[in-house]
C-alpha cells in the first residue's frame, strides 16, 4: 500500500486526466480516469486509519463493511458501485456510452471524488476516528 500523500495526489492526476479526457472527448480515459481518482482516494482513506491496502474484490466488502459504518453515507456506496459496474460495462461490455451517459458519469465521479477528498482531508485534520457520520453527502 502506498502513503497517504501518495495516494491523493495519484487520485488527483487521475481527476484532473479525466477532466483533461472530457474536453478532448477521450471516453475510455474518462470511465477509467474517473473510476480510479475516486478509488485511489479510498485508499488514501485507508491508509488515514492504517488498514490495509485492498484490491477490486475487497472493494465493496470493505466499504459495506468498514468505511461505510463508520465515515462514509450510503449515497457515496451508491455512486461508488454506479461508477464500478459502469466502467465495467463500458470497458468489458459491447457498447460505447452515449453523450448523456457519459455526461451522468462525470457527474458522478465528480461528485464522489469531490466527497472522499473531504472525508480524507477532514481525517486528516482529525485524526483517523473524526468524522463519525455527521457528514452529509450532496
Amino acid at each position: 500500500m502506498a502513503d497517504l500523500n501518495t495516494h491523493k495526489e495519484f487520485a488527483r492526476q487521475l481527476y484532473v486526466a479525466m477532466r483533461r479526457a472530457v474536453a478532448d472527448e477521450h471516453w475510455p480515459i474518462v470511465v477509467d480516469a474517473g473510476f480510479y481518482a475516486v478509488y485511489h482516494t479510498m485508499e488514501a482513506l485507508n491508509a488515514v486509519g492504517c488498514r490495509d491496502s485492498y484490491n477490486f474484490a475487497d472493494a465493496v466488502d470493505i466499504l459495506e463493511r468498514v468505511l461505510v459504518p463508520r465515515v462514509l453515507s450510503q449515497a457515496f456506496l451508491k455512486d461508488y458501485e454506479y461508477l464500478f459496474y459502469f466502467r465495467r460495462g463500458v470497458l468489458y461490455g459491447p457498447h460505447f456510452p452515449t453523450q448523456v451517459q457519459l455526461d451522468e458519469y462525470v457527474v458522478t465521479s465528480e461528485r464522489a471524488y469531490a466527497y472522499i477528498l473531504s472525508v480524507v482531508n477532514q481525517q486528516m485534520a482529525h485524526g483517523a476516528d473524526a468524522g463519525k457520520r455527521g457528514q452529509t453527502y450532496a
